[in-house]
């Protein structure tokens, strides 16, 4: 093995891979949006008093 893929270019989801604080801001934001968004369906389907 030599190093013919040294001179390719990086995959860009391998570039996003590498950036490990970026995947877990994501994370945090990814389970944010989905905790609140479970939150407000939880709200609405509560039948009106």
């Amino acid at each position: 093995m030599t190093g013919s893929h040294a001179d390719e270019p990086t995959p860009t989801m391998q570039r996003l891979y590498n950036r490990i604080w970026l995947l877990a801001a994501a994370a945090l934001v990814f389970f944010a949006i989905s905790y609140v968004a479970w939150g407000w369906i939880d709200v609405f389907s509560v039948p009106m008093g």
